[in-house]
C-alpha cells in the first residue's frame, strides 16, 4: 500500500491489473527456481478471485482513510474472520481456547486504537469505514481455500496467482479501461511486494492453521502505521502519537498471548 499512497494513480482498475501481471510473473518466477508445479486448482482460482474483488475495495479505503486508519480497521476483520474459521471449522485451538479468545480481544483493541489515531481529511470517512469493513470480511477469506483444499503453498502458489491474473483481466475488460503509461513500474512493485507477503502467508498459515497464523501475519497493520505517522505525517498531535504506542503495545501482546495460547 505504500506506494499506492506515495503516487496515487489516476486509474485504479488499471493499477489492479498492474499489479495483477507483475504478482503472476513474480509467482511464475519462483515456480521455475523452486521447482514448484504450474498446476490448476479451483481452490486457487478461488483465492484469486477474493483477491480481485478485495483489492480495489481496499484500495479505495486507502484513498478515502489514509494508510493510519484504513488498514488497521481491516485487518482487524481479517483477524476476526480467520480465527473464527479456524476455530469453529477446521477445530485448531481445543485447548487454551479462553486464553486465545483473550488474545484476539486484545489484538482488536489494539488495532482499534491505532485505528482511531488517525487524521483523515476525506470527505468520505463513511464510504471508507465501510469499504475497509468489507475488504477485511473478503481478505480474511482469502487463504480459506488453502485449508479446505488441504493443499500445501507449493501446489496453491501458482493457481492462485493465475486466479487473480484471470479476474483481474475480466475486471478490467468489463470496465473497459484504457492504457495509459501511468504507475506502471509503482504496480510491478506493488505486486512484488504483495506477493512476497503472500507467499510466506501460505507458509504461515500451512504451519500454524488459520486461528494462530491468521491473526499473527497480521503484524503488518504496525508496519502501516509506522509509514502513515513518520512518511507521510498522518498523526501528528502528541496524545495521539501516545494512543497509537498504547495500541501497538497491546497489539503486541496480543499476538504474543495467541503464540502460546
Amino acid at each position: 500500500m505504500v506506494p499506492f499512497k506515495k503516487f496515487p494513480p489516476a486509474n485504479l482498475v488499471q493499477f489492479q491489473l498492474v499489479i495483477a501481471v507483475s504478482i503472476f510473473l513474480s509467482t511464475l518466477l519462483v515456480c521455475l527456481i523452486l521447482g514448484y508445479p504450474l498446476s490448476f486448482s479451483m481452490y486457487g482460482v478461488a483465492a484469486g478471485l477474493i483477491w480481485a474483488i478485495g483489492n480495489p475495495i481496499s484500495l479505495q479505503a486507502v484513498a478515502d482513510l489514509g494508510l493510519s486508519r484504513a488498514l488497521p480497521i481491516f485487518l482487524s476483520i481479517v483477524i476476526l474472520v480467520s480465527f473464527l474459521w479456524g476455530v469453529l471449522v477446521f477445530n485448531e485451538i481445543t485447548s487454551g481456547l479462553m486464553l486465545a479468545v483473550g488474545a484476539i480481544l486484545l489484538i482488536i483493541l489494539g488495532v482499534v486504537l491505532i485505528a482511531s489515531t488517525g487524521n483523515a481529511k476525506s470527505q468520505n470517512i463513511k464510504r471508507g469505514i465501510f469499504l475497509a469493513i468489507v475488504s477485511g470480511v473478503l481478505f480474511g477469506h482469502q487463504l480459506i481455500p488453502l485449508k479446505l483444499g488441504n493443499l500445501s503453498p507449493r501446489e496453491f502458489f501458482f493457481p492462485m496467482a493465475l486466479g487473480i491474473l484471470l479476474f483481474a483481466s475480466l475486471y478490467a475488460l468489463f470496465k473497459r479501461v484504457k492504457l495509459i503509461n501511468e504507475s506502471i513500474l509503482v504496480g510491478i512493485f506493488s505486486g512484488v511486494i504483495w506477493n512476497t507477503g503472500n507467499f510466506l502467508s501460505m507458509i504461515t498459515i500451512s504451519l500454524l492453521g488459520l486461528a494462530k497464523g491468521g491473526p499473527l501475519i497480521q503484524f503488518q497493520v504496525l508496519i502501516a502505521v509506522c509509514w502513515g505517522l513518520f512518511y507521510f505525517k498522518e498523526i501528528t498531535q502528541k496524545r495521539q502519537k501516545i494512543q497509537l504506542l498504547i495500541g501497538a503495545a497491546i497489539f503486541l501482546v496480543g499476538l504474543l498471548i495467541l503464540y502460546i495460547s
